[in-house]
């Protein structure tokens, strides 16, 4: 693929440099150790301005972190993963596909947004506790309400056995005032 790798300490300005920080448009960190990810973070926004940063983030205080140190794209370790399972476990118990996708990507959404709320009550154990209860109750109510919504109309494209191609639907369902060809 042509990619060029270096290898060294990441938070150097010299690796940083020589791995055309200065040019690059995007700067993803993958690295374990929140310390040296929010060295890095700090690193680079202070010398290369321009750069977007995404950031991988073990749990949701080293989120909370990297939301303070003005990273806006933050992906938590085992979120993605859990919520796939979910979607697999509900899809294995009967669920459509979609209508359960849906609810993996409704759940994510209102999580993204909890984690955002909660990041200022970090430091305030109580109040943060506080706001995370009603922040799971909120999400709770968001989740039941978007269970409570047909969907049924659409959900089942995901679901089909066999593929549905433009012939076959138009087969099964020709436009209004027409008969299918007769055989002959």
């Amino acid at each position: 693929m042509g990619f060029n790798v270096f290898y060294g300490d990441a938070t150097r300005l010299d690796i940083l440099h020589s791995a055309g920080a200065d040019s690059a448009r995007i700067l993803f960190i993958a690295i374990d150790n929140p310390s040296t990810v929010n060295t890095l973070v700090t690193t680079a926004k202070k010398h290369f301005p321009d750069l977007q940063i995404m950031a991988r983030a073990g749990n949701n205080l080293d989120a909370h972190e990297l939301l303070d140190l003005g990273v806006d794209h933050i992906y938590r370790d085992f979120l993605h993963t859990s919520v796939r399972a979910g979607v697999d476990v509900l899809s294995s118990l009967g669920f459509r596909r979609f209508s359960a996708t849906r609810a993996g990507q409704d759940f994510m959404k209102y999580d993204e947004a909890a984690m955002h709320h909660l990041a200022p009550h970090r430091h305030d154990e109580s109040h943060y506790i506080s706001n995370a209860k009603e922040q799971i109750q909120l999400q709770e109510q968001l989740l039941a309400s978007d269970r409570a919504i047909n969907h049924a109309q659409n959900d089942h494209a995901w679901d089909s056995s066999s593929p549905v191609t433009a012939a076959t639907e138009k087969h099964d369902n020709p436009p209004s005032g027409s008969c299918p060809a007769a055989d002959g």
